[in-house]
């Protein structure tokens, strides 16, 4: 009677079925249509999942519309644009500001990013314009050194082929 008991159990384990999580189920198809596809049954061979299990995710999948995967690419807003939102966006406030930023499609940190340069834009480019002097200084200093270097390259390879003249004139004399 016990040893029925036992087999009843072990069959009733085996049969109860195991819930997957979407994210594992994804990963399963993807093995099964990826670049290097396997077979349905060797999936189900590798991972304890009946072979019928795999085809019928399979079979769901296939069914599903497709999803991009990509995330749609994020508008670049000209100035102009920028300008204009920002001077609709001083105009109102609460739900009309909200309803302003969905119908332009934006998010209240980009607005209040645009609107922080706009207010720093004099100091800004005041900070911006010093360190392109200053850079530029250190350019012109730079090339300066290089052509000074150049002229002393050229210089020596001078006077080495003059020495290397005087050398081979004075020994045409010292042979006579």
């Amino acid at each position: 009677m016990l040893a029925r008991i036992d087999h009843l159990r072990a069959r009733n384990d085996n049969s109860v079925t195991r819930p997957f999580s979407i994210a594992y189920k994804q990963k399963i198809i993807e093995r099964l249509t990826g670049k290097n596809a396997e077979s349905a049954r060797q999936v189900a061979r590798e991972t304890g999942i009946s072979q019928e299990t795999v085809s019928r995710w399979l079979r769901e999948a296939h069914s599903l519309p497709v999803m991009p995967q990509e995330k749609p690419k994020k508008k670049v807003w000209t100035i102009d644009e920028k300008i204009r939102v920002l001077a609709e966006a001083r105009k109102v406030t609460g739900e009309e500001l909200t309803g302003l930023l969905k119908r332009e499609g934006l998010l209240l940190a980009d607005l209040e990013q645009w609107r922080m340069a706009l207010d720093e834009e004099g100091r800004a480019s005041k900070a911006t314009t010093k360190r392109i002097r200053k850079l530029e200084r250190e350019l012109a200093h730079k090339e300066k050194a290089l052509a000074e270097a150049a002229t002393l390259l050229v210089l020596k390879k001078k006077v080495q082929h003059l020495w290397e003249a005087e050398d081979d004139d004075t020994d045409e004399e010292s042979e006579r």
